[in-house]
């Protein structure tokens, strides 16, 4: 352990909490077998690293019992609920932290940072960084500014979160035992954070340190991923919005900038259908148009719709160019207050495709769920 993160955490060791980290998983592969060997060299000294398994790779189970975490392993999948339970039952840890299969952890005093920014918090999100130098990966690491910053907004304002990814996320045992075990739903991490504003659990985010996430390979895969979110999301809507509306009610101020953060798609949706309905007057041209051809004194006429219509356009356009400007903005300052790389330039790709097909799949998401009352989604298993 480094002098900074010894000192950092105060005390001597027999007065360190003990650390359970939990990882779930599907199969495994090289990034989980990574991320275990890195946990288990980290610097802090009590610790134990488990590992939940359904259906693992023969090389991958037998690397996991080489580095000596715990194992738990299924031979059929049941579920990354069923591994989670599974896992914390098995953990005696006083402090619980939950990541994904697929992050990677590169700081050596990850557990400690993590475990002195708890310090009077019963929860905590810890800051993720995406990975990857592809147009996706830089457009998810847009993303990711937000969605960093929107927790860290929940935990100075309020101190309190709704939500919170599970890639990465600590928990104290006392307060989990409080809820009660992971639901099984396809947005437990959600339900936990809906669960943890319930019972009033002091929250904070931990940007000390962070993780790497690594975003979808592809566009096809980022839809599959994004596909089930959206389902997800939407029935944690469903069932949940009467206890929604009373946060929305109790923290505004945190909230709902916190959604236009995540989704600024909102503002330029909204803005697109509300500011002008341009159908009469592109008829009215047309026709004037072409009737001119017959009555020239018609020409005059013609030509102030038309440029109506191009005035309307440019009037429309200004609101839009604002919200880039102010949301491109935003975005390097919240890069830099986040200590997170600014991919600014591509801000107009990010606001005006990416977020679009982004809340279209959530809409659709809605639709499956609200009017076709379908919870399922492919290659999942709760």
């Amino acid at each position: 352990c480094s002098p900074g993160c010894a000192d950092g955490l105060g005390g001597g060791e027999a007065e360190l909490p003990t650390v359970s980290v939990i990882i779930p998983a599907y199969r495994g592969g090289r990034e989980l077998v990574e991320l275990v060997e890195r946990l288990l060299g980290d610097s802090y000294p009590r610790k134990e690293v488990i590992v939940a398994v359904d259906d693992p790779l023969p090389d991958v189970a037998e690397a996991l019992e080489k580095l000596g975490c715990k194992l738990v392993v299924s031979n059929e999948r049941r579920g990354k609920v069923h591994a989670l339970n599974e896992a914390v039952k098995l953990s005696r840890g006083e402090v619980l932290v939950f990541l994904d299969d697929d992050v990677a952890v590169e700081d050596g005093c990850f557990l400690g940072k993590t475990v002195e920014a708890m310090r009077g918090y019963d929860v905590a999100d810890v800051k993720k960084v995406i990975a990857g130098r592809s147009l996706l990966a830089r457009l998810v690491r847009i993303e990711y500014v937000a969605v960093n910053f929107a927790s860290m907004l929940m935990a100075r304002l309020s101190g309190y979160t709704v939500a919170f990814n599970g890639a990465a996320f600590a928990i104290r045992r006392e307060a989990l035992e409080s809820l009660g075990s992971f639901p099984a739903t396809l947005t437990e991490d959600f339900d936990l954070g809906l669960k943890c504003f319930l019972h009033r659990l002091r929250y904070t985010f931990v940007d000390s340190t962070y993780v790497l996430n690594y975003p979808p390979v592809s566009w096809s895969e980022w839809y599959r991923q994004r596909r089930r979110w959206a389902v997800g999301v939407s029935d944690w809507l469903r069932r949940n919005y009467r206890v929604l509306l009373k946060a929305v009610a109790e923290m505004p101020h945190v909230l709902l900038p916190g959604l236009v953060l995540l989704l600024p798609s909102l503002i330029t949706f909204a803005m697109t259908f509300i500011l002008y309905n341009l159908g009469r007057f592109k008829a009215a041209a047309l026709l004037l148009i072409g009737l001119s051809s017959l009555v020239s004194q018609l020409l005059p006429v013609a030509t102030l719709v038309t440029l109506h219509i191009q005035l309307a356009y440019l009037l429309t356009a200004a609101p839009l160019l604002v919200t880039l400007l102010v949301f491109t903005t935003w975005h390097i300052a919240a890069s830099k207050k986040l200590s997170m790389r600014s991919e600014a330039y591509l801000y107009p790709l990010y606001l005006f495709f990416y977020q679009v097909l982004w809340l279209v799949v959530l809409l659709a998401g809605l639709v499956r769920v609200l009017v076709l009352r379908r919870t399922d989604v492919e290659d999942w298993v709760v």
